[in-house]
């Protein structure tokens, strides 16, 4: 599991980047296949220079401003002083992809945007052998800001050049074992590019160990919890050797360890609602290092993640993610997962059981990476929330599935001794035309008979929410996807022609 925000920001307070080189040579404990080299590259501009920069209004080192002044201009003495007055987007490392004519047309988005491709694996002898089971695009749009996730299911068959369909999870080690060039996340990021159109400018790999140190020096994270989730996990810390894991719906307070086991847990749950709580985990830690003092977090990070972290980010991009990162809010943070419909079962002749693209894979990916269409409370539709439910904290549960549908919270109420047995809908609109009260119906799962019609022009909301004892939180994430609208994929560019 990858912490995209804790990267950032750990970036943005001192962290060098990794050299790779080591990682792409040779490798002789095990048989490396044939490898491909691309033979043309396609135009991908190294530099969006013809962006505007922007002007910083708040400084680097205004933002971990201390009252230990002396201390703080020792730590940040080395990144100080290469940093430049404007805020210029950073350069990506631009893999090299051979095209096809089958080859899926570039996708186009707004320029200036940056695409990070977010890495996370199972543990391994060599990470290079490592597969990845976690897979995030971030994409970045600096001017909104805003910052769009989508999760892609490591069971998606995908073609890889030089070998048949295969589980887009084994890309990133085929790239070490044929000596790509740029090694695994080059050859992932060809293949994203090949199958889906998807540009990829920077990657970031962050290892278990990592992880765990992110949300400790934090102090923890507290994380807002729609389903309940048992598992038991390895713990060499604990004298039986294994420790359980318990969390109910409501706020989750938990170390790194429990936070890596939340976002990892398989047992009882499916790869859907894996990707869906990994997301959960980076907007908890986003939020927590939003509230948190930075400096005092941020040399814990900058230790750690030197170490754990493997990207093509680099220390003068620093301006360019900072400057993001204290523009951006709740509201500008879209989250998308690659679910059913727009993908089916497939049992390969050998058994396997994998997933497939469909027509509407690339349309849904294309509206997962734009930006969210409301960053601001005022472009969406207003709902209040009264905790009803006789549990604590569900009005918090329920206003962040409410952000992440494109609503926007007005106000909630927390929990009273007084128990609604069921849910309730009361709709103050005047109108029924473009009507959002199906869509609540369906979230909150409320029957007809419980929807209450109010007309009053003057609300400042189109719908009061009343949780009731039945509320149910746990969303069926596997066909999710089916609830976004999806346009024609006519947001293409031809296959030769530079992204914006």
């Amino acid at each position: 599991m990858l912490l995209l925000f804790v990267v950032i920001l750990a970036l943005g307070l001192g962290v060098n980047w990794i050299d790779t080189s080591a990682a792409r040579s040779a490798i002789a404990s095990r048989p490396a296949e044939p490898p491909i080299l691309p033979q043309s590259a396609e135009s991908m501009p190294a530099q969006a220079a013809e962006v505007p920069t922007r002007e910083v209004t708040t400084t680097p080192a205004e933002l971990l401003a201390t009252p230990d002044t002396q201390a703080a201009s020792e730590m940040l003495t080395p990144t100080a002083a290469i940093l430049p007055t404007a805020v210029a987007t950073p350069v990506a490392f631009a893999p090299q992809v051979e095209l096809e004519d089958q080859d899926a047309p570039l996708l186009v988005q707004a320029p200036g945007t940056v695409n990070v491709l977010i890495l996370g694996s199972d543990a391994a002898a060599d990470d290079r052998y490592a597969r990845t089971d976690t897979m995030i695009i971030a994409s970045i749009n600096p001017d909104l800001p805003s910052v769009s996730m989508l999760s892609l299911p490591r069971d998606l068959q995908v073609r890889i050049p030089g070998r048949a369909d295969d589980r887009l999870n084994i890309a990133y080690e085929l790239g070490y074992m044929r000596e790509y060039p740029g090694g695994g996340p080059a050859f992932l990021a060809a293949v994203l590019r090949k199958n889906f159109g998807i540009r990829i400018d920077h990657f970031i790999r962050v290892d278990f160990a990592g992880f765990v140190k992110a949300v400790d020096t934090l102090g923890g994270v507290d994380v807002i919890v729609e389903c309940e989730l048992h598992d038991t996990f390895p713990d060499n810390t604990s004298p039986t050797g294994k420790s359980d894991l318990d969390v109910y719906p409501g706020i989750a307070s938990l170390s790194g360890k429990q936070a890596l086991w939340y976002a990892r847990s398989r047992w009882s749950t499916t790869d859907f609602d894996r990707a869906r709580r990994q997301q959960k985990v980076l907007r908890a830690l986003f939020a927590k290092a939003r509230s948190s003092n930075l400096l005092q977090s941020a040399f814990g990070l900058y230790n750690d993640f030197r170490e754990n972290v493997e990207t093509s980010i680099g220390i003068g991009d620093l301006p360019f993610f900072i400057d993001i990162v204290s523009r951006l809010d709740d509201l500008a943070i879209k989250n998308r997962v690659v679910t059913y419909p727009v993908i089916k079962a497939f049992t390969r002749p050998d058994g396997a059981q994998v997933l497939l693209p469909t027509q509407d894979t690339i349309p849904y990916i294309a509206e997962s990476l734009s930006p969210p269409a409301g960053n601001r409370a005022q472009s969406r539709p207003l709902v209040e929330v009264i905790n009803l439910s006789g549990r604590p904290d569900m009005e918090k549960v329920a206003q962040e599935r409410l952000i992440w549908e494109g609503f926007g919270v007005y106000h909630t109420e927390p929990v009273s001794q007084t128990v609604q047995p069921n849910t309730q809908i009361i709709n103050y609109a005047t109108t029924a035309k473009g009507s959002p009260i199906p869509r609540l119906a369906s979230i909150f799962r409320v029957t007809r008979q419980n929807i209450e019609a109010d007309p009053d022009p003057s609300s400042p909301v189109v719908a009061r929410i009343v949780l009731g004892k039945n509320y149910n939180s746990c969303p069926a994430t596997s066909n999710m996807a089916g609830d976004v609208p999806l346009a024609p994929a006519t947001d293409m560019i031809p296959i030769a022609t530079p992204a914006p």
